[in-house]
């Protein structure tokens, strides 16, 4: 109780509380008619600001309309008394010249609440930041769901690339590809579909993998890729990597092999003379395992065969060009179109004897042969060098084609060009003419009409040699052999002179 009123302390306050109840609505009722509005509408705005402002407070998330934008920074329309200002250098994580690179008027933003006041009146506002919160918030969620994250590669560092998430992630050079890559510069500025595999927000580290993304949709392609093949169908795909035996071509999902020798109708020895990675190649399938997930494929079917129409392209007879593209043994291989060769026996080469092919073609020469046989069936065309250049007849070549000719052919024609018919005739009758010239010849000679001259047969016996010499036509020296037979009987005398020696 109170002495000087004699009141009690609590009737005193309660009363107060009574009274000061009724003159609440009074007072917001003489506000509302002064400022000429209805009353419950200004109290709704009047609550609703007051909210405002009062919530607005140094780290605090607002969304605006961006209301002006210079080379300083941007201006932006918060809802407060005055607009907020975005200095350049807290407009995004990257280095910035141009803030209409970033924002443009009349976008509306997040941004966070730096300072409440600048010292001029102005809101400091940042929309990093809060682009920083909410790609930490998208990362974390993406790294609890599995989700597929996409973001462009911005720089190459040592072991990996950067990756602009709105925040820097690390994505490792292993993890970049399904197969090693050799030059990580090729992927930067490149949009990445990547997996969030490891996150430490204290330590402000993400890890990222563009692999496992890429194994996750490749397994889903090969599902259906899978499914949809069937033998002696011609798909596309693209080359995917070269081997010494063949190469892989990428259907979708899953890699099919074209064996090296299913790549051309020619002959090569590499996989890079006719496809490169990267090309797109359409291909037949060959062969589907679907158990083992195997799939045969061939490039030179899905393509025209150029033996079927070989014999209306060469004919026999006729000179063609074409390229050197092997030497063997007892042939030359030439190339006479794209996955057309013919072979030049070693006979046909040329007119001489050859003992290297190497002394007369070398391997990629463009030479000009002539076309002796086309056998499309066996894919076979033979040529010949040395008809194409000229010089001994076609016709000298036997029956069988190989170009060979003997000296019996040569000695035929030569006859039949002096009018003989029959060899063994000719031969016949020249035998009997030279032993009729060699009776007349005997005969004509006088020796055999002295008797003294047969007694000189030892003599005689070396007539061969007379005979082959133009000596046998001095036969008038043997003439005079008679003068000297009649000398003989002086010999006989020889016992008589012996005796009156004695």
């Amino acid at each position: 109780m109170d002495s000087n009123t004699g009141t009690h302390p609590e009737s005193t306050t309660q009363e107060a509380a009574v009274a000061a109840e009724p003159q609440a609505p009074a007072a917001a009722e003489d506000t509302a008619v002064a400022q000429g509005g209805e009353p419950t509408q200004e109290m709704t705005m009047g609550e609703a600001l007051a909210q405002s402002l009062s919530n607005l407070s140094p780290g605090r998330f607002v969304r605006g309309r961006v209301v002006r934008v210079d080379k300083e920074g941007v201006l932006v329309d918060i809802g407060f008394k005055s607009e907020g200002i975005i200095k350049i250098s807290e407009l995004s994580h990257r280095f910035v010249t141009d803030p209409n690179e970033v924002v443009k008027e009349g976008e509306e933003i997040d941004v966070v609440v730096l300072k409440m006041d600048d010292g001029e009146g102005n809101v400091l506002l940042s929309k990093k930041r809060a682009d920083l919160e909410s790609a930490w918030k998208r990362v974390m969620d993406a790294h609890e769901s599995g989700e597929t994250l996409t973001a462009t590669a911005i720089e190459q560092v040592k072991g990996g690339l950067i990756v602009d998430l709105g925040l820097r992630g690390f994505l490792p050079a292993s993890q970049v590809d399904l197969r090693p890559v050799k030059d990580l510069g090729d992927y930067v500025g490149d949009p990445l579909q990547l997996k969030v595999i490891e996150i430490d927000r204290g330590r402000r580290k993400v890890v990222l993998s563009r692999k496992k993304a890429l194994e996750e949709e490749r397994a889903k392609v090969k599902l259906t890729t899978m499914s949809d093949l069937s033998e002696g169908q011609i798909i596309n795909g693209t080359v995917a990597r070269l081997t010494q035996f063949g190469a892989f071509i990428n259907l979708g999902g899953v890699d099919g092999l074209v064996h090296i020798s299913e790549l051309s109708y020619r002959r090569i020895k590499h996989p890079s003379e006719v496809v490169k990675i990267n090309e797109e190649v359409d291909v037949l399938v060959l062969k589907v395992d679907k158990k083992r997930e195997r799939i045969s494929l061939s490039l030179r079917q899905a393509r025209p065969d150029p033996w079927l129409t070989i014999d209306e392209q060469f004919k026999e007879g006729t000179n063609v060009k074409g390229t050197v593209s092997k030497l063997v043994k007892n042939y030359v291989f030439v190339e006479l179109a794209e996955g057309v060769e013919g072979l030049i026996p070693i006979s046909e080469l040329s007119h001489e004897r050859v003992n290297r092919i190497e002394d007369v073609v070398q391997q990629g020469q463009e030479i000009e042969v002539r076309v002796t046989r086309v056998k499309p069936e066996m894919r076979r065309i033979e040529l010949s060098l040395k008809q194409a250049q000229g010089g001994m007849p076609a016709e000298y070549r036997t029956e069988r084609g190989t170009g060979q000719f003997t000296m019996a052919q040569l000695l035929k024609d030569k006859f039949q060009e002096r009018g003989i018919t029959s060899v063994a005739e000719h031969l016949k009758d020249e035998a009997a003419k030279q032993t009729t010239d060699a009776t007349e010849a005997m005969a004509e000679e006088p020796a055999a009409e002295a008797p003294p001259a047969a007694e000189e047969a030892p003599a005689a016996e070396e007539a061969p040699a007379a005979e082959e010499a133009p000596a046998a036509e001095e036969a008038p020296v043997v003439e005079e052999a008679p003068p000297a037979a009649e000398e003989a009987p002086a010999a006989e005398e020889a016992p008589a002179e012996e005796h009156t020696t004695a």
